[in-house]
């Protein structure tokens, strides 16, 4: 049984690398000569900046990788402060409670909203189909709940805005709770961990450092090849790439796509029309990146923690930041200050498509009035921008999972975050299920 994979993304990298453990039969196409998708790391002068994810939450699939790939020494562990985070309000930072029930023991959110929240057990659970994140949480919690916390988290996360996010797709978890349970709260009290945060790390050399090592283990990737052609014949896949000029043309027993929605539309477009439309359908808004870098001296606020979010409501030019250099050791130099900041994303797109220079500036002027910082311009700033950031779980994206678990019969699966879910996580927990489950359409697991 020979298996294609395109696209070199961590989804794409993890599943090949997890074949190849079960010795399965592979070739992994990459169109570009760098793998890793949307995790990049750069360095410039002293800076290490990560234009798209910024850290990894640990799971047992991580730290197992981690561990097979021999880099248990270039793990670096976010700081203990990591787990204070700040949401803007009233046009001040305040920190977020790390719990539900921590809420009542504070001033973050109104006696009337704490209530609610007490409350929110004897709130009956109901299956509504098609219902967002924003309807949910007004359901169960009240808005100020949703304004304050549930929404600039969905930014967070998703670059989403939870009046379209459907909270089946998005927290999953959060909808099984409360059908299983009667009650969100409930149902985190009678789990072990229901509050507790994951642990946060990253490497020494930036994110990149995890799918560049997946990569040096693999002996089947083929980076430069672009795959122009998907037909099938005979109950194969051909697969046409093009590489250095020369056109290579292979069958292949199952096919996985790895690729971003749009890209994998375009190749289906003829084979599969019916999912290449329901893929076209998913949005991926856009999203600007700005890294600022000031004296640590001229910035007035403490930084403690692992950075601040912008609901809404409150009108900001971007939708928060990560406070780089406190979270993880080595980002800029040690008299500095590295401030990730997102601007844009389903919120605000507009945002996003203001002119590069212009939006640096209004970046750095809103981090000044937040911050408290004196300098006036940054000591280094640098601009990155996603046309398309990441795909939004709404309710187009419905069609596009049903299309695609049909078409496992026929051999044709995904591996990517449109479908996994959008964090490195999720696509390495995807990407070894789905290494097991082409497994055991092995001619041996069917006769055992």
């Amino acid at each position: 049984m020979r298996v294609a994979i395109i696209g070199a993304g961590i989804s794409g990298l993890a599943l090949a690398y997890y074949l190849q453990k079960l010795g399965i039969a592979y070739d992994l196409f990459e169109a570009g000569s760098q793998v890793g998708g949307n995790i990049r790391s750069v360095k410039i002068h002293e800076y290490l900046l990560e234009l798209g994810p910024n850290s990894l939450q640990s799971t047992p699939e991580l730290e197992d990788l981690v561990r097979e790939l021999k880099l248990e020494r270039e793990v670096i562990h976010a700081a203990s402060e990591n787990d204070n985070r700040y949401v803007l309000r009233n046009g001040i930072y305040k920190r977020l409670p790390s719990s539900p029930f921590s809420l009542l023991s504070n001033n973050f959110f109104s006696w009337k909203t704490k209530y609610r929240i007490l409350k929110e057990k004897d709130v009956p659970p109901a299956d509504i189909d098609y219902e967002t994140v924003e309807q949910f949480f007004e359901r169960r919690f009240g808005r100020e709940v949703l304004d304050y916390t549930v929404s600039p988290f969905m930014t967070g996360i998703y670059a989403g805005n939870p009046k379209e996010l459907l909270v089946k797709k998005a927290l999953p978890r959060l909808k099984e709770l409360e059908m299983k349970y009667g009650s969100v709260l409930r149902g985190l009290m009678q789990q072990k961990g229901g509050f507790s945060r994951q642990k946060t790390f990253t490497f020494a050399k930036g994110m990149r450092t995890l799918p560049n090592a997946i990569a040096h283990k693999l002996i089947s990737l083929h980076t430069e090849h672009r795959v122009e052609m998907i037909t099938r014949s005979h109950g194969k896949y051909v697969v046409s790439c093009a590489s250095s000029g020369d056109n290579d043309t292979e069958e292949y027993d199952l096919l996985v796509l790895a690729l971003p929605a749009p890209l994998a539309a375009d190749l289906l477009q003829y084979t599969f029309p019916g999912l290449s439309a329901a893929l076209q359908n998913i949005n991926y808004p856009p999203m600007a990146v700005v890294h600022t870098v000031y004296n640590r001296k001229e910035v007035s606020g403490q930084l403690n923690g692992f950075g601040a979010l912008h609901p809404q409501a409150e009108a900001a030019f971007a939708s928060g930041s990560v406070w780089s250099s406190s979270v993880f050791e080595g980002r800029c130099r040690p008299h500095e200050v590295l401030f990730t900041t997102f601007v844009g994303g389903s919120h605000d797109p507009k945002h996003a498509l203001t002119e590069r220079r212009q939006l640096m500036q209004r970046v750095h002027e809103e981090l000044a009035e937040l911050h408290g910082i004196s300098a006036e311009k940054p000591n280094f700033q640098h601009f990155h921008f996603w046309k398309q950031s990441l795909p939004q779980y709404d309710m187009y994206i419905e069609d596009a999972h049903q299309i695609a678990r049909s078409l496992e019969q026929e051999g044709l699966f995904v591996a990517a975050n449109w479908q996994s879910g959008v964090s490195v996580a999720h696509c390495v927990h995807h990407a070894k299920e789905l290494a097991h489950k082409i497994n055991l359409k092995r001619p041996h697991a069917l006769n055992s």
